[in-house]
């Protein structure tokens, strides 16, 4: 196994782009093979530093579990995901993990886990059992530890994979959960649409547009019988205080509002 080490993340995505059979973990790219004049090329075509380059003897070979008849390495970039790494390895110097499919239940993840394990480049020495999460993608603005339970991730990625709108649910879910204890996370997904009032473009947005606001307060009759006054109203203080109570929003990326009905938990 090759690993490329660059001095930036932006720097080892430019060599990526040109070159074949390369896995990449920030700034850090890896290959079981290595084809030094393709890779000076690329180094003078991109314009960036020359990496640290080491070498393990590692082999998939060695793995104690049979080798799958299927390709376990996540790579559909819409699917949440965690990359799991081996710390036996990791505190030896040496890249070797799994990016993983973080939808499937807690028992299937741990199996990757296991196989990823199994074929280590310290499995000769002793048995690898440590294991962290070093990245993760497709989790929105959910932040997730190196130690966090395989159920938790199991069923937030679900949550989200799940979704219509994976980001407003992700959205609802920051919202909604318990500030200190993880929350019951398929509870809240089956309450989302009891509360998700849509994505707008502000507070005055969903007070002005919304089906829900028109057929609560009939703002277009109002207009119509008083239009003289209804030129004259402050929209944005009545969204202010009509989210004082009753309704929460949450700032979308890359711009806009997720409306919610207020929840109490």
């Amino acid at each position: 196994m090759y690993g490329l080490i660059f001095d930036s993340e932006q720097d080892a995505i430019a060599i990526e782009n040109q070159m074949y059979g390369f896995s990449r973990l920030k700034n850090l790219l890896v290959s079981k093979t290595i084809d030094y004049n393709a890779l000076n090329l690329a180094i003078s075509l991109a314009g960036v530093e020359r990496p640290v380059i080491s070498q393990s003897s590692a082999s998939p070979l060695k793995s104690r579990l049979p080798y799958p008849e299927h390709e376990r390495e996540c790579t559909d970039e819409n699917t949440p995901k965690i990359y799991v790494a081996c710390l036996s390895a990791y505190n030896s110097g040496h890249l070797h993990g799994l990016w993983i499919d973080a939808t499937q239940d807690p028992e299937d993840i741990q199996d990757d886990i296991n196989w990823m394990l199994s074929w280590s480049p310290m499995s000769d020495d002793e048995t690898c059992e440590e294991w962290a999460i070093h990245d993760y993608e497709n989790f929105h603005e959910f932040s997730l530890g190196e130690n966090k339970s395989l159920d938790y991730v199991s069923k937030l990625a679900q949550a989200l994979d799940n979704a219509s709108d994976s980001a407003a649910m992700a959205a609802w879910l920051n919202y909604a959960k318990d500030p200190v204890n993880d929350p019951d996370i398929e509870e809240l997904a089956e309450e989302f649409s009891s509360y998700y009032c849509g994505h707008w473009e502000s507070e005055t947005d969903f007070v002005l547009k919304s089906e829900e606001m028109q057929n609560m307060f009939n703002w277009s009759e109002f207009e119509k019988q008083f239009k003289f006054w209804s030129q004259h109203i402050d929209w944005d203080s009545v969204a202010r205080e009509l989210f004082i109570e009753g309704y929460d929003s949450v700032k979308a990326h890359p711009s806009g509002v997720y409306v919610f009905r207020e929840y109490y938990g």
